[in-house]
């Protein structure tokens, strides 16, 4: 995660912290589904962020 936050810059931390934040502890395949969402739909905006986990 640290490397994600690192690409997303200091305005944009807040924002990926929320998306790929699991919706709760211990629901790593809700977590997983959710960032591969949120990636699918970064993805033309920002490569190298998406990137690490896309």
């Amino acid at each position: 995660m640290r490397k994600v936050l690192a690409h997303a810059g200091k305005s944009g931390r807040r924002i990926v912290s929320a998306f790929i934040a699991p919706p709760r502890p211990g629901d790593a395949r809700a977590a997983t589904a959710q960032w591969r969402a949120v990636a699918d739909q970064i993805r033309p905006e920002v490569l190298k962020l998406a990137a690490t986990h896309g």
